[in-house]
């Protein structure tokens, strides 16, 4: 029971014991009283009667006396009248009506008991008989009535005042709880407000000022927790000389995404010509500043893209990683990249306007390595095309699909036929916790084999730029619903949503109608998004939450740590699940870099209440040490394989 509920409940008590005992001292005050009065009347009576019947007594007229106690009896006012003599006898006696107007129960309840009055006739010196009087009660019972009622009804409203203005001074007093009650709640929703308020009262001011300090110090601890893990994640990750990914952090990325089948995507290496010769000249500030100048140009072309990593190699290499990019994306790139080259000739006064070449090509089942040799080629190609070419070789994918306008035919004709298979990959707790839920894949069947050949990560970039992904996204709701989950058994299953559907209010709209109508869906649903689509839209994923968290929906943020964003964006979202990107993870066993990210990662999601999971599990070490660096959860090969969903 709520503080405030105690408060009323015991000033309810204490005015409702107050009113029992001033209501039964006020009553039988009166009643009391009103007995006082009829003793006082009865002997009064007795005495008058007593004094105007006894000479008629004395004579023994007993008509006139007996006329003058029956006319006494008729006016109501007493209940009984009696005359004896000396000796006892009765000479005459006439009894009243009790008919006092007041409920029976109230007189059982409060009985009165009328004294009797008596007075000696007299004749001279002589006694000559008694004369007894008993007052009628029926007055002094209606008088008590009225006293009672009127004492009641002045109770209930001076106690509904009373109640009212302590329950307005309870709701003032507690009103700094409450406060301190929805403070707490908003720590807890990652929230860090300060109650600026001070109450009068002593204790709750201190309360307050208490919860202020644990507000900031909380707010203080994750900030520097964050800048913590930002700081370990740009030394141990970036170069520091460009600001971009190092080598490093870009092979073990390019590792996950080859590794990954179900991304598809292309690698472009960019090259500065002759950069030993410049440092000779010029000075290593010289070739410094070449540098640095080549990274901002290759921001600038790929600004508003968060599926692009940029690296600097080594010297005067630099690469780049477009996740789910198409030929054609890929050649706009590289195109753009070379293009802007020329620029830094006269902008740095370089001795040559052949300032560098750009190479690259699709992935699909290289190794790293093989990858790497194949983009090579392409830049050595574009070195041989004159000044600041570039090549993209072309793809030898099965089911390549180069114009934006054959692409649409193809996905248009999977969402009307359904040539579209679901995956399943399970997701399993630390230690021996079981099974969390089951992260689903969507594939695009080849129209020709008959098989699920073509990963998500090759069409859904195409889907998105030509309008369908919310579509696609639609058709993947619809068919776990309807068709997947008699097949998955019980648990979540997180289905991997395209941004382009998180920023369509209209998709939104049709999601939670269709919850509406799919009840087993919404208490298993978890909506994934990559880090970058979530980061590029804040606001309508805080409003996707918002609306469909309440219907049981969970959401996760996936292939975190790889767009390098800042927790405070991720803070504010209230997402349920944080999935550590598989670059991350992969080696985890062979150095202690990435461990100290990761372990950062989740030791910040822990106090943002985030479940964290760590993607691309491959080995059994990497398994061992995710659990000893505190991660939830894991998805990989050494945990389970990937399958059809009814298979």
């Amino acid at each position: 029971m709520s503080l405030s509920r105690q408060l009323v409940l015991l000033v309810a008590t204490l005015v409702l014991l107050l009113f029992v005992g001033t209501f039964l001292i006020s009553v039988y005050s009166t009643r009391d009283y009103l007995q006082d009065q009829l003793a006082s009347h009865a002997q009064d009576a007795a005495t008058s009667l007593g004094l105007s019947a006894s000479s008629h007594v004395a004579s023994g007229d007993k008509a006139l006396f007996t006329s003058m106690v029956n006319a006494m009896v008729h006016r109501g006012d007493y209940l009984s009248i009696r005359i004896e003599d000396l000796k006892g006898h009765t000479l005459v006696e006439r009894h009243g009506e009790l008919r006092p107007g007041v409920p029976a129960w109230f007189m059982r309840l409060f009985p009165l008991h009328p004294p009797e009055g008596q007075a000696t006739m007299m004749s001279g010196w002589r006694q000559v008989g008694v004369v007894r009087v008993v007052s009628h009660p029926g007055l002094a019972y209606r008088k008590l009535w009225r006293t009672t009622l009127e004492t009641l009804e002045w109770f209930l409203a001076g106690a509904g005042l009373v109640l009212l203005a302590g329950l307005l001074l309870l709701r003032l007093m507690l009103r700094p709880l409450k406060k301190v009650e929805w403070q707490a709640e908003a720590i807890c929703n990652r929230e860090f407000p300060i109650n600026e308020e001070r109450p009068f009262t002593l204790e709750f001011r201190r309360i307050v000022e208490a919860m202020n300090r644990l507000s900031q110090k909380v707010r203080q601890m994750l900030d520097n927790a964050e800048r913590m893990a930002a700081q370990l994640r740009e030394q141990a990750f970036t170069d520091s000389l460009t600001g971009l990914a190092n080598r490093r952090h870009f092979m073990d990325l390019l590792q996950a995404r080859l590794e990954d089948e179900h991304c598809g995507g292309g690698i472009l290496l960019l090259q500065i010509d002759d950069l030993a010769a410049i440092n000779q000249r010029q000075g290593y500030a010289a070739g410094d500043r070449l540098l640095q100048a080549v990274a901002r140009h290759m921001r600038a072309c790929v600004e508003g893209r968060p599926d692009v990593t940029l690296a600097h190699l080594s010297g005067g290499d630099f690469a780049v990683l477009y996740e789910g990019a198409g030929p054609a994306a890929l050649r706009e790139l590289a195109e753009r990249l070379a293009a802007g080259l020329a620029d830094l000739y006269s902008g740095l006064s370089l001795d040559s306007p052949d300032v560098g070449h750009v190479g690259g090509c699709l992935y699909q089942d290289q190794s790293p390595g093989e990858l790497m040799a194949r983009a090579d080629m392409a830049l050595r190609q574009a070195q041989q095309q004159g000044a600041n070419a570039w090549v993209v070789l072309e793809a030898d994918a099965e089911c390549e699909v180069c114009s934006a306008s054959e692409w649409c035919a193809v996905l248009e004709q999977a969402l009307e036929k359904g040539f579209f298979q679901l995956q399943k990959q399970p997701v399993y707790a630390g230690g021996e916790g079981g099974l969390l839920h089951q992260e689903l894949f969507l594939r695009l069947i080849n129209l020709e084999g008959g098989q699920a050949v073509i990963p998500a990560g090759v069409f859904m970039p195409m889907a998105e730029a030509v309008g369908l992904a919310s579509r696609v996204d639609r058709w993947v709701i619809t068919e776990v619903a309807e068709r997947a989950l008699p097949a998955l058994g019980e648990g979540r299953v997180a289905v991997n949503m395209s941004p382009a559907s998180l920023a369509d209010p209209e998709f939104l709209e049709w999601l939670d109608g269709y919850l509406a109508d799919h009840a087993a869906l919404r208490g298993r649903l978890i909506l994934e998004w990559p880090e970058y689509g979530a980061i590029a839209h804040v606001e309508a994923l805080r409003a996707w939450i918002s609306r469909l968290a309440p219907l049981g929906v969970e959401f996760s943020l996936d292939h975190f740590g790889k767009g390098f964003s800042s927790f405070a964006a991720i803070r504010e979202l209230k997402a349920h699940y944080l999935k550590i990107d598989g670059s991350f993870t992969r080696n985890l066993d062979e150095g202690e870099d990435n461990a100290f990210f990761v372990q950062a990662v989740t030791d910040i999601a822990h106090g943002l209440d985030l479940v964290v999971i760590a993607e691309s599990v491959e080995s059994e070490a990497v398994w061992d040490r995710l659990a000893g660096l505190g991660v939830d959860g894991g998805r990989g090969y050494w945990l389970g394989v990937v399958s059809d969903v009814r298979a």
